[in-house]
């Protein structure tokens, strides 16, 4: 588009507009490369230190000026044109301004590019960051619709995702590209410095041909570092120490600032976007977290402890959140400063539950022996969980046990802060050791106990046994006074007691209340949203709520930052599992591979194995027989935990059919279904008759029948009109079944009826339900991506009509029915140069009148 506005005649300049690294430069460089044939290129940079030097940028070019070149505008005209003629060298090309950082310009310069292109003896394309933005006079340029502005957004997640994927020649793990995409916000050359960080320093590495973020990202790498140095550089003195400051103390009261840096430069760095207002506009943050962490490598340790003796005593007036101490802690220790225990234990758990592992350990490795060094092993505890240390995690698990069966528990008031701390570990510990589902803890009336035995047969998949446990009278009444925590996690067992029930609909109902009541002890170790966030999704699937599902899993994505890191492997499995059981065998296979490497290094919630047979089966049925293969023969023994374990079994069985053909996966099934496992549950059992079905075998349909009959759900409901539809010879059923299934987007399912009511039409020589169902048939594959589109019919051409931006507005302004007046307002321009726009925008669009105005074309 710009290209083609300057090489037109309405527009002579483009001004492009984006934040420092978001592409700007390297976007003018290209539409200059796309020109160069057209124009001869003159290059001018703005720079910070010539912002108050009249014409300074100029003077590469100024060189006939006279001794006084500031006395005269005319003369500095008159030695630019100059200097471009004897670039031209006889050629008859026309210039091309490209002035580079166009918001360092000084005024006088500012209008010296304006008066060139103003008297089109150039044309201009000129880049800016939006603060403090363009020069007015070029701003004005846009104004009289001389010139296009392009503002240029940030990437968004699937932008980041092709980046990586070029970046680092290979697919990029969806939850990584989630990750660097939050942590970049989308700025193109941050992004890069991210990436190159994390692949120097091994965090992000390939993985049987998936690259995955397995650590946290590399705040000191040199690309970073080198960026956000360039970018401090640019700023004064005075601003560079106000940054560096509130790095290191974020979040910092304004109050605590002012006297040393005045409201006015405070105001000036909001206003740059280079710091955002939190806390209710109290307090001030470094708007990019990887820019405050970048900054903090940088300061040396003596620069630090200066800073921190300077601004020491304003932070102890200020109360803030648990984040907040964390920092200020680190900052401490990072100075020299000695830190109180019971604050060192705060910012330990902190960071073990916000994912920050190494601080975590580091914090607790500094308590003191005592009541406090044993709870801080529950935090190292959590750390090396989130890592995906498991043994780890075991042995500072049982050294917290031991400590805590030693030491008595610190008083707070209520005499609950051991108990609770157990709660979380207990918890915790039932998920780290495998070996611990072979052994039930004991009953007992203390609440850690009850809620691992709950948890463990939760995890067992001993519905019958939990379900007695929940309900006896002292379950409850054991964990009343345990906050909602305890009650989030009671009803997150119902959900997975309902589900394998066989009503996922109630399910999801009591998961979402489970969520809702949660409210997290700022102390509690255990991951309860996580807990919490897999019951939600699972019920959402097993009802065939995909949309749901979704809108869960990207919620999480969008508010857990380094929880992807642990848990973008269970994220990536759930997508999988809903694109399997909604027949979207491909998009399921490039879901469930990469979930599968994740989860080999990552594993909280024992996924592994259901993850592995799910990317067989997939990978079988898109084609991809030799994946497959591999991905069954490495499953082995391998068994997972939890209530839906036994999926691991089913699409075992299932790939292995699918792979062989010889009975033995089909008998497996039936094994499962009807007799070794004795009942499954009902989600499990229902998996395990749709995969015999699409297997081929009608044995399986009047069981499909009946279990989905009385199984809550879309999903149960799809399986069981498909069920009904294959066993009947009435082509209306048949035919209303697929008209079933295709409107709840079970395309695979209702493909698969109308092909049978094609057959039964044929037959029975019933030629409209026959087009009827071909054409169903037809427009399923398409959805699949089975089959492709007829191409449309070219349409006739429509003149092409160059309006320029400023034109375009005011005729889309004036079709809505806006006066000339109401739209100079709006605009802020004068009703004559409104006019003039119209008269100029009706003979291009061959009009008369505002009355055959219809809005343009974007």
């Amino acid at each position: 588009m710009a290209t083609q506005a300057l090489r037109g005649g309405a527009t002579a300049a483009v001004l492009l507009v984006a934040e420092a690294g978001a592409g700007k430069s390297s976007l003018a460089e290209s539409i200059a490369a796309a020109l160069s044939g057209d124009f001869i290129v003159m290059r001018v940079h703005g720079s910070p230190s010539l912002a108050n030097v009249p014409y300074g940028v100029l003077a590469p070019y100024l060189v006939d000026l006279p001794e006084d070149p500031t006395s005269s505008h005319i003369a500095i005209l008159r030695a630019f044109w100059a200097q471009f003629e004897r670039l031209r060298e006889g050629r008859k090309q026309p210039l091309l301004l490209l002035v580079d950082d166009a918001h360092e310009l000084d005024e006088a310069t500012a209008n010296v590019i304006v008066d060139l292109i103003t008297a089109n003896w150039a044309k201009l394309v000129a880049s800016a960051r939006p603060r403090p933005g363009l020069p007015a006079p070029m701003m004005q340029l846009w104004y009289d619709s001389l010139a296009e502005r392009i503002d240029l957004p940030h990437l968004g997640k699937d932008d980041v995702g092709k980046i990586c994927g070029n970046l680092l020649d290979g697919p990029v793990l969806a939850s990584t590209v989630q990750f660097l995409w939050a942590a970049s916000e989308g700025n193109p050359l941050l992004l890069n410095c991210l990436v190159e960080d994390a692949r120097a320093a091994g965090t992000l590495a390939k993985r049987n041909g998936i690259w995955i973020l397995h650590g946290p990202l590399a705040s000191d790498g040199p690309a970073l570092t080198g960026f956000v140095r360039n970018q401090l550089l640019r700023r004064t003195p005075q601003e560079r120490d106000a940054l560096t400051m509130i790095a290191l103390a974020e979040p910092v009261s304004i109050d605590a600032l002012e006297d040393d840096f005045g409201v006015e430069l405070l105001q000036n760095l909001v206003e740059s976007q280079l710091l955002v207002a939190s806390g209710g506009g109290g307090t001030l943050r470094l708007r990019h977290p990887v820019y405050a962490e970048a900054i903090r490598s940088m300061v040396s340790a003596s620069r630090s402890l200066q800073l921190h003796q300077q601004l020491a005593w304003r932070l102890e007036q200020q109360q803030g959140s648990e984040g907040a101490l964390l920092r200020r802690v680190a900052w401490s220790l990072e100075s020299g400063v000695k830190v109180p225990e019971r604050q060192l234990l705060r910012a330990s758990v902190h960071a073990a539950r916000t994912f920050q592992n190494d601080t975590a350990i580091s914090l607790a490795a500094r308590l003191p022996d005592g009541p406090a060094k044993a709870h801080g092993q529950l935090a190292v505890t959590r750390a090396h969980f989130n890592a995906g240390r498991y043994a780890d995690a075991g042995r500072a698990f049982a050294e917290a046990a031991r400590a805590l069966t030693e030491t008595a528990a610190p008083d707070n008031g209520n005499g609950r802060a051991a108990r609770r701390k157990w709660t979380g570990g207990a918890a915790l510990l039932r998920l780290l050791l495998e070996q611990s589902m072979d052994e039930v803890p004991p009953a007992g009336h203390d609440s850690g106990e009850l809620m691992a035995r709950l948890l463990s047969l939760d995890l067992a998949g001993d519905f019958d046994a939990l379900a007695r446990l929940l309900e006896e009278p002292g379950t409850s009444a054991s964990l009343a006074d345990d906050g909602g925590s305890a009650r989030a996690f009671l009803l997150a067992l119902r959900a997975d007691l309902l589900r394998s029930q066989g009503d996922p609909l109630q399910a999801q109902v009591l998961a979402k209340q489970a969520a809702s009541a949660l409210d997290m002890d700022p102390e509690e170790l255990f991951f309860y949203p996580e807990f919490v966030l897999y019951r939600k999704v699972a019920a959402a699937l097993d009802a065939g709520d995909w949309a749901g599902a979704e809108e869960d899993l990207s919620g999480y994505e969008a508010q857990s930052g380094a929880g992807l890191i642990t848990f973008g492997g269970t994220v990536q499995y759930f997508r999988g599992l809903s694109c399997l059981r909604q027949g979207h065998y491909a998009e399921a296979f490039s879901l469930l591979r990469p979930a599968v490497e994740m989860l080999r290094l990552n594993d909280p919630q024992q996924l592994l194995a259901q993850a592995t047979a799910m990317a067989a089966y997939a990978g079988v049925r898109a084609g991809e027989s030799g994946s497959a293969r591999t991905l069954l023969d490495g499953l082995g023994g391998t068994r997972g935990s939890g209530p839906d374990a036994l999926l691991a079994e089913v699409f075992a069985a299932a790939a292995k059919e699918a792979l062989d053909r010889d009975g033995g996966g089909l008998q497996r099934l039936q094994d499962l279904v009807v007799g070794e496992c004795g009942r499954l549950p009902a989600g499990v059992e229902l998996q395990a008759l749709s995969l015999w079905l699409e297997l081929g075998s009608a044995a399986a349909a009047q069981r499909t029948v009946e279990r989905g009959g009385a199984m809550s759900g879309a999903w149960a409901s799809a399986w069981t009109r498909f069920a009904t539809a294959r066993g009947s010879k009435d082509i209306r059923t048949v035919l209303s079944s697929g008209d079933y299934l295709r409107a709840l987007g079970q395309m695979r399912l209702a493909r698969d009826c109308y092909s049978i009511a094609l057959s039964l039409s044929e037959a029975a020589g019933e030629r409209a339900a026959a087009r009827q169902a071909a054409a169903g048939k037809d427009a399923c594959e398409l959805a699949l991506g089975e089959k492709k589109a007829a191409p449309a019919a070219e349409a006739p051409k429509a003149r092409a009509v160059q309006l320029t931006r400023r034109e375009r507005d005011i005729i889309a302004l004036a079709a809505s029915g806006l006066s000339d007046r109401q739209i100079a307002d709006k605009l802020m321009v004068s009703v004559r140069t409104v006019e003039g726009h119209l008269y100029r925008s009706y003979a291009k669009l061959g009009i008369r009148s505002r009355d055959e105005l219809s809005p343009p074309a974007p």
